[in-house]
């Protein structure tokens, strides 16, 4: 289903810019079908008869002009638990960040249709405060060609160096989609130079989970649709006290007397055994 072999260049293009993309990614037969297990997912209509855990939007009853998500859609649909729980997935975020392996911490599954608004500049890590070492990497595949007319992920070059700051308030839909980031420019006097992911369907962009990045509206008259990993490192444990950021959601599934991330709920991807 999905194949990448990252060179040692690129691995020093992601060290030094905080993201790498990839014209190929995912084998482009799957596309179709996985197009229309999304469209099925936001219907309420759910393979395994297991609701995800967070959903964002529903047909008919929300407004078609946002942009939908539903984060873990793995538990809901076989095929998107294939796509994010892909253990290339693992092993590419393994190496990019140096990582002895890496699990899935959450999933997102993206809609942005025509007119489909903002989403807030931000940075992944700012919202695991509730793991230990609190840190992130982020696969993002596109299953519509993606460019900067239609709301692409735009980046902050080298921003994976700056600080990392408390998570956005206003995440989705906001009138100004840059301006925490602005706001942190100003007041640490550093220069912005964006990057806007304009890769094929079936494509890939990895980025570190300090990296600052968001997205604009859709502007096209086409959906942009993508599958969304999250990967912690594998030896990533819950927070003994903090219960931050999506910890309101996730600590639930920590099993009594560890703190020890579960394979049922945070899948292992792939991992390191020499």
């Amino acid at each position: 289903m999905i194949k990448a072999s990252i060179t040692e260049d690129q691995l020093k293009d992601f060290q030094k810019n905080g993201f790498l993309t990839l014209d190929k990614f995912i084998n482009l037969k799957y596309l179709d079908e996985l197009k229309h297990r999304i469209d099925l997912l936001f219907r309420g209509e759910f393979e395994t008869g297991i609701e995800p855990d967070e959903w964002n939007w529903k047909s008919g009853r929300d407004p078609n002009n946002v942009t939908r998500q539903i984060c873990n859609g793995w538990k809901s649909d076989s095929l998107i638990k294939q796509v994010v729980c892909n253990p290339i997935i693992g092993q590419t975020i393994s190496k990019l960040m140096n990582w002895k392996g890496a699990r899935l911490i959450q999933d997102n599954v993206l809609w942005k249709p025509p007119q489909g608004k903002s989403l807030a500049f931000h940075q992944d890590a700012a919202y695991v405060d509730w793991i230990i070492p609190q840190t992130m990497a982020t696969c993002w595949i596109p299953l519509d060609k993606t460019h900067k007319e239609n709301g692409t992920l735009e980046f902050a070059i080298e921003s994976h160096k700056w600080q990392l700051c408390p998570p956005s308030d206003n995440f989705h839909a906001p009138d100004d989609y840059t301006k925490e980031l602005d706001s942190y420019l100003k007041m640490n006097d550093k220069h912005l130079q964006k990057y806007a992911v304009e890769v094929p369907a079936g494509g890939a962009s990895f980025h570190h989970g300090m990296t600052w990045h968001g997205s604009g509206v859709n502007l096209s008259s086409s959906n942009r649709r993508a599958i969304v990993a999250h990967c912690v490192p594998s030896d990533a444990i819950f927070h003994p006290t903090n219960s931050g950021g999506t910890g309101k959601i996730y600590r639930k599934y920590k099993m009594k007397d560890t703190d020890k991330l579960d394979d049922s709920f945070f899948p292992l991807l792939w991992e390191d055994n020499h």
